[in-house]
């Protein structure tokens, strides 16, 4: 199979009204011609086909029958992608099949509005294909849609006499699909068998709806193609190993029966046709997976994968891949395939010009192909190397021993412990009591963080976008002043129009947190007394929340990080204050455990001493032991450790200053 023709060309057909269908000439092959002057009927009732009668045009129901007959003819308004690839596999029109394979979500539904609020009935009307009336511009849809509408009519006499109205109507291959009000369409069934334009009707109802999508609008000799198709593939499917065999498929007797490699373009049309149906076998993705894990496209003559791209696509996941015994020779014949088969772990590629012209192409396949082991019947790497090399690749965190949290009389742990309670439950309380009107907040969105491969689908951001404050998005100053908000009243507001959220418990489920707490010197004085400034602290939280969005009614999981500088609050007010507080979320992704390892949280204390013993040898000279023991004496608070270490230092002997070991 060498498919190389040039991709066809969507063919495109005539879109007449029904209203211009009425104004065209007399077809020369006997359709309906319609005339002025009287209506001539035959001895049977049914329209004389020498003289035809012109449709109302006045109302809305006529304007909708307009509109609908225009769209009837659309090419566009075909079934699903399968039933229209199998419809010209099976009539030679290779024209309009490239550009539906090429992209199968153009077949869409023709969608028209109800012109008024009666729920519709639907039929399907078979007989206008075969009827002379076909030669007609519009294939003869508006004459048929006047024929029904005429003859249904004709049935009701007395006070339920009325005009018959079809409000909504569609052609689907060699169907057409109307619409009318239930007792309209009780009606119009009345006309089954009627013969029109020398061809028999049959009128159902049509449990298809308007036909727009389903096997029912396919033809007999579609349906009769589809399924010999399907009886090949089903001879060519190896069950027991997963396998799909479509090698050698131009010596396929059954193929060649059906005409199917007569020119290298009904070729490639035959094999994307195969593909859309296979596609078609399974309700999911997981389902194909399961079934078929390696495919055959073996003696097929491909020269390029453009022929067979689709293979990609419609099995993306696939494992093993048999290309050899074709014309592939050279890696730009293969590079349509590049970035997909993310899972191909097998490839033959034996018996292909490529393996002489170009001998080092394994290391490039290799590089395309992320998870290929071997090639033909070599392995070239291990699934282990393969594993290890991705995590090589991945950003590495840098290493924690748990959280270092040097509090200052209890501030920042009774500081966390309100704040997020309330932040769930009571945001303008929080702001009133904690944030004054020189505190700040910003709020920053991290749409490219890393992410657990294992994790949810991240929620939406569109109700942080406005105020988020990323500095790496935004560089103009004036948004970057605007998105810095000041003002406890100010913030207040903004946090109202944020999801509501709900943190875990800080004392049942510390696991959910990283948390670090500092001294920081030098904050401005809130009642100007202290130039050189006042200490306070800084703590940063990086956690987790759930989030409900009352807008979108989406919840979810997010993570976080929160930057807090707390300082002393001014007179009157609280005892501190939130001079600062920078938000950043980013997609949920599990925090590491800093307590993994051990039986339970509490012994991180042990942990969290130790790296404070170091960092108070570090920044003063002593031993780790006289560091300890300075550190005990302040029950483990680092700021005041520091100033008895000041204090007591010129009486510290001198084995306390003994060089810290290597």
């Amino acid at each position: 199979m060498a498919p190389r023709g040039p991709r066809g060309q969507t063919a495109t057909t005539g879109r007449e009204t029904r209203s211009a269908a009425s104004s065209s000439k007399a077809s020369s092959r006997g359709g309906i011609q319609k005339r002025r002057g009287q209506v001539r009927v035959d001895n049977d009732g049914d329209l004389d086909m020498d003289s035809a009668t012109p449709r109302r045009t006045s109302g809305r129901a006529d304007s909708s029958k307009g509109r609908a007959g225009a769209k009837a003819s659309n090419p566009r308004g075909a079934s699903r992608t399968a039933q229209t690839i199998l419809k010209h596999l099976s009539n030679g029109d290779s024209s309009r099949l490239a550009s539906r394979v090429t992209n199968p979500n153009a077949a869409r539904a023709v969608k028209s509005r109800v012109q008024n609020s009666t729920p519709l009935t639907f039929l399907r009307v078979h007989g206008l294909k075969e009827s002379k009336a076909a030669s007609n511009p519009d294939g003869g849809l508006s004459d048929l849609l006047a024929f029904l509408e005429r003859k249904s009519s004709s049935f009701l006499t007395g006070r339920s006499k009325r005009q018959i109205r079809i409000k909504k109507s569609h052609r689907v291959g060699d169907y057409v699909f109307v619409g009318a009000s239930h007792d309209d369409a009780e009606e119009i069934k009345k006309v089954n068998t009627f013969t029109f334009a020398g061809s028999q009707l049959e009128i159902v109802e049509s449990e298809d709806g308007m036909g727009h999508e389903g096997k029912a609008t396919e033809s007999k000799d579609t349906q009769e193609l589809r399924a010999k198709l399907q009886a090949i593939l089903s001879q060519r499917y190896i069950g027991a190993n997963k396998l799909l065999k479509l090698d050698a498929l131009a010596n396929d007797a059954e193929l060649i029966s059906l005409g199917m490699f007569e020119t290298p373009e009904r070729a490639l049309k035959t094999f994307k046709g195969l593909m859309v149906i296979c596609d078609n076998l399974f309700k999911t993705a997981k389902e194909k997976q399961d079934a078929i894990e390696s495919i055959s496209l073996a003696t097929n003559s491909i020269d390029n994968v453009i022929q067979v791209e689709s293979v990609a696509t419609t099995f993306p996941q696939l494992k093993n891949l048999d290309m050899s015994g074709n014309q592939i020779a050279t890696l730009q014949s293969m590079d349509r395939w590049k970035g997909k088969f993310r899972e191909l772990e097998t490839l033959y590629m034996t018996g292909n010009p490529i393996e002489t012209t170009d001998p080092a192409y394994h290391a490039t396949l290799l590089e395309w192909f992320p998870k290929l082991q071997s090639i033909n019947g070599n392995v070239l790497r291990t699934a282990e190397q393969i594993a290890e090399k991705a995590a090589a690749s991945l950003p590495k965190p840098i290493p924690q021993r748990g959280p270092d949290f040097r509090d200052v009389n209890g501030i920042g742990e009774n500081f966390l412990l309100e704040f997020f309670s309330a932040f769930d439950n009571d945001r303008p309380g929080l702001a009133s009591r904690l944030y004054d009107e020189d505190s700040q907040f910003s709020l920053a969105v991290d749409a490219q963080s890393v992410r657990d491969p294992d994790a949810p689908p991240p929620l939406p951001w569109h109700s942080y976008m406005k105020v988020s404050r990323n500095l790496l998005k935004i560089s103009n100053q004036n948004p970057r002043v605007q998105r810095l908000f000041k003002g406890s009243n100010v913030i207040a507001s903004l946090w109202e129009n944020l999801p509501l959220t709900r943190h875990p418990s800080i004392k049942e489920d510390m696991s959910k947190y990283i948390m670090d707490c500092h001294p920081l010197p030098g904050l401005v004085d809130p009642n100007g007394q202290v130039q050189i400034g006042v200490d306070g602290l800084i703590i940063s939280v990086h956690g987790q929340f759930e989030e409900y969005d009352p807008k979108t009614q989406t919840n979810g999981l997010r993570s976080f990080s929160r930057t807090f500088i707390l300082g002393p609050g001014k007179p009157g007010n609280n005892p501190f204050r939130v001079v600062s507080d920078m938000m950043s979320l980013r997609a949920y992704s599990a925090l590491p455990n800093v307590f993994a390892g051990q039986a339970n949280p509490a012994p991180a204390v042990s942990d969290q001493h130790q790296a404070m013993i170091l960092e108070l040898s570090k920044q003063t000279g002593m031993t780790p032991q006289y560091s300890e023991m300075c550190l005990a004496q302040v029950e483990w608070d680092f700021g005041r450790a520091l100033v008895i270490f000041n204090e007591k230092k010129p009486e510290l002997p001198p084995e306390a200053f003994a060089a810290l070991p290597q």
